[in-house]
């Protein structure tokens, strides 16, 4: 039930966002320089490993926001920052990371272009706060820590503001817990400075 109040929430999200394509589209076309948003993100985080999911179920909400221009000149590479929270609790067990990443990304395309698909890789770090009962052995672990993350992100941006994508995040196992995963979200780039 938790799951479908999500689902519905991201999908709001993403027709919300995508009505406004088309008039953000007249701005994509302008030949200056490129803009600089902030963005939020929402989707869900598929888990990788079998006892993660078997403990918070295979789709875990998440949200982000990320500092990204998209609109700058195709076949380039450039720098952009996110930062995702990821957070599920079911039956006891609570788990929040936080990872955050400077990337490196590509647009392919031209600026003309209505969509443009792009590709991203980046490192940084996480931060952990969890409290899971592991079901193999009965033992709690009560956790608050950073660890290590890395990501790599395909997807395909949309007019000028809204961007789909898949992304593998890795994260550093901590207390033998193997918390990586595959995202699927819908960013919005809210505001332009």
């Amino acid at each position: 039930m938790e799951l479908k109040k999500w689902a519905i929430a991201g999908l709001a999200l993403g027709l919300s966002a995508s009505s406004v394509v088309a008039q953000d589209q007249k701005d994509q076309k302008d030949q200056g320089k490129g803009k600089t948003y902030l963005g939020i993100r929402a989707g869900f985080y598929f888990p990788t490993n079998s006892e993660i999911r078997d403990i918070f179920d295979s789709a875990i909400p998440v949200f982000g926001i990320t500092v990204d221009d998209i609109t700058k000149q195709a076949d380039k590479w450039r720098l952009t920052f996110d930062a995702d929270f990821i957070t599920g609790s079911k039956n006891g067990n609570k788990f929040f990371a936080a990872p955050f990443t400077a990337s490196f990304g590509r647009i392919f395309g031209n600026r003309d272009d209505t969509t443009r698909p792009y590709v991203k890789f980046g490192v940084g770090g996480a931060y952990f706060d969890y409290s899971i009962t592991r079901p193999s052995s009965g033992e709690r672990f009560s956790t608050k820590r950073f660890g290590g993350s890395a990501d790599a992100e395909v997807g395909l941006i949309i007019g000028e503001r809204l961007r789909i994508s898949a992304k593998y995040q890795f994260f550093t196992k901590v207390d033998d817990f193997d918390m990586s995963g595959f995202q699927l979200t819908a960013t919005y780039q809210l505001i332009k400075f």
